[in-house]
């Protein structure tokens, strides 16, 4: 008999747009093949804890009542548990529960006996040393150590990398790798045009901040060094931010695109000149997908060390190297073409749907 699952998930699996939701629309067909599955959206909330009309494919659709940090934060929700049962929804009649991080598992009251797989995307997030300040640095170790805190709730955990696993010692895991969502059957041909090319979600500060340092430190000498110098920023963000940018000569910033395959097209290579956040840049094994190496920082790189050790990836962490990398690859088109072959090649070996699935059903299954 398969078993019953319930993904409980903040992104919703049907609506694919971004990261967090491919990810759980991943998830979710991985699960689909291992039993019967129900999903209930759960997202936090400004007001109190409620139940609202769930869309086509949820089960239900739930927020909870944000807590202050450290005032019941990771407590179960009381008021949720009473809405859920309202619902119809008994949690001890699931074989497995899979939810999406760690804060909406927390929510839950899991019934004893009821195995609890919990995905820690984003775990172990870095905040920018340059844009936040020293208290609000202090405010986020202490709620790191508080998650840390919970860990011993649940059966076991899912990773984004190695990077990550390594910080859990002791615990059930597996890397579940961040895989491009919908990949090109092969590889764009390769150009020679002098256009950088940046995807991602323009509004999530991470990104934000590292364009923003970029068009300040990196760009104008990249453009003085090749007028013919082009950079596509697509992605969403405000207007207003968008139109800032675009300030800067050689700078297009069009907002989120339907085609992704054109803009990739246009691309000489792309950048991801991150330097905070967590989990995986997804858009770097994106790019590698299209066929488009990427400069980006160590910060990035970091987290696909153990798979990709570099290949399709220029690695520099101060400014300076950073220009110069991208500058390089500008003038030798052929060099670039051959990191970003050596890229796919890793992409293929390491992050597939196959490899998704295969840990999925590994840790999920292991006690059901």
């Amino acid at each position: 008999m398969n078993p019953r699952i319930l993904l409980v998930t903040p992104a919703s699996p049907f609506e694919p747009r971004s990261g967090a939701q491919q990810r759980s629309a991943l998830l979710y067909d991985a699960l689909r093949a291992l039993g019967e599955v129900d999903v209930l959206l759960l997202e936090t909330g400004m007001g109190p804890t409620r139940l609202m009309p769930p869309a086509d494919g949820l089960r239900a659709h739930a927020s909870w009542r944000t807590r202050p940090l450290g005032l019941g934060k990771y407590r179960p929700d009381p008021a949720l548990a009473a809405l859920l049962k309202q619902a119809g929804i008994a949690l001890d009649s699931y074989d497995l529960i899979v939810s999406r991080y760690l804060n909406p598992a927390c929510k839950l009251r899991i019934p004893p006996g009821v195995r609890c797989v919990v995905d820690l995307d984003d775990w172990g997030y870095h905040y920018s040393a340059q844009t936040s300040s020293l208290g609000a640095r202090l405010k986020s170790a202490y709620a790191a150590w508080l998650a840390r805190r919970q860990l011993g709730r649940f059966d076991a955990y899912f990773t984004v990398s190695q990077r990550d696993a390594a910080s859990l010692p002791g615990l059930e895991s597996a890397v579940l790798p961040n895989i491009p969502y919908a990949p090109p059957a092969r590889p764009l041909p390769a150009t020679n045009a002098a256009t950088l090319l940046f995807v991602g979600s323009l509004w999530y500060a991470p990104n934000k901040e590292g364009i923003e340092r970029f068009l300040a430190r990196n760009w104008p000498r990249i453009h003085a060094a090749r007028p013919d110098a082009r950079l596509h920023l697509v992605g969403a963000a405000p207007e207003s931010v968008r139109r800032g940018w675009e300030r800067h000569a050689g700078v297009r910033a069009p907002g989120f695109v339907d085609d992704l395959e054109a803009a990739y097209r246009d691309a000489a290579f792309t950048i991801a000149p991150i330097r905070s956040g967590g989990g995986t840049n997804i858009k770097v094994l994106e790019s590698l997908a299209y066929g488009r190496a990427c400069v980006t920082t160590p910060h990035c790189a970091a987290a696909f060390e153990a798979e990709l050790a570099g290949a399709g990836l220029g690695v520099a962490d101060d400014d300076d190297a950073f220009a110069q990398r991208c500058l390089d690859w500008l003038s030798n088109p052929q060099t670039c073409a051959s990191a970003a072959a050596d890229g796919h090649r890793a992409l293929q070996t390491h992050f597939t749907r196959l490899r998704f699935d295969a840990q999925v059903k590994r840790l999920c299954l292991s006690d059901v």
